[in-house]
């Protein structure tokens, strides 16, 4: 029975990364179950050796290998491997990945999130506001699927749809610095300069108290009440 050689190489990921590769390996060359498991435990060791590129080649060969599997684990791993994909700044394969878990479970909001997200970074606003609006048809409550399209309406031109979309996220997390910074960029669109101001000053705020004054919506934010 491998399953113990699985769960000890997912349980040394996070305490050594590098040892966790090499028993993914081991794994890898054995059979069945233990190859899959090798290759997902390859994966998770990838992303957590900062090399999400690799990572989502593995996640991606593994989903496609698991041809036996249900739908909503074979979706799972397309989706960590649109998220890796994401993180590497390779967004056709993250696209790519992502439809392959849509494809498998379309009521699963995260997916659609997940391409808008890519959809958002290729330039594509008009995508990225359709699939963060299927996003929200699953789950009104998801803060970044509305992020999404607000920034989508107010880079596409429609700032009113935007405020309602951000007015929302600040609702749901209201000390949070993404979150405060693009409604600043909503208000800002409508002409609300006060509102913007407003929105960049708590932002900066929250980020002092936090200690998080690096974080890149807290330098954003710093520099936009600078201009």
């Amino acid at each position: 029975d491998g399953e113990p050689d699985y769960d000890a190489c997912l349980e040394l990921v996070e305490r050594d990364a590098a040892g966790a590769l090499d028993m993914a390996q081991t794994l890898k060359l054995k059979r069945g179950e233990d190859a899959a498991g090798g290759l997902h435990c390859e994966a998770l060791a990838l992303m957590q050796l900062n090399r999400p590129e690799d990572a989502g080649r593995t996640f991606f060969e593994l989903a496609e290998r698991l041809v036996r599997a249900a739908d909503a684990v074979r979706a799972e791993i397309y989706g960590q491997a649109g998220d890796a994909f994401s993180i590497a700044g390779n967004e056709a394969s993250a696209l790519r990945a992502y439809d392959n878990a849509i494809a498998r479970m379309p009521g699963e909001a995260a997916y659609y999130t997940g391409r808008a997200r890519a959809k958002a970074v290729a330039g594509n606003w008009e995508g990225a506001r359709d699939d963060a609006a299927e996003a929200l048809a699953i789950d009104p409550f998801s803060v970044e699927s509305l992020m999404l399209r607000s920034a989508a309406n107010r880079t596409l031109g429609y700032p009113r749809a935007a405020l309602a979309d951000a007015n929302r996220a600040v609702e749901l997390r209201p000390r949070d610095l993404d979150v405060l910074l693009e409604r600043g960029l909503v208000h800002r669109a409508l002409g609300d300069k006060a509102s913007a101001y407003a929105d960049w000053l708590a932002v900066t705020r929250n980020a002092e108290e936090t200690g998080r004054r690096n974080h890149p919506a807290a330098i954003a934010a710093r520099n936009y009440l600078e201009m």
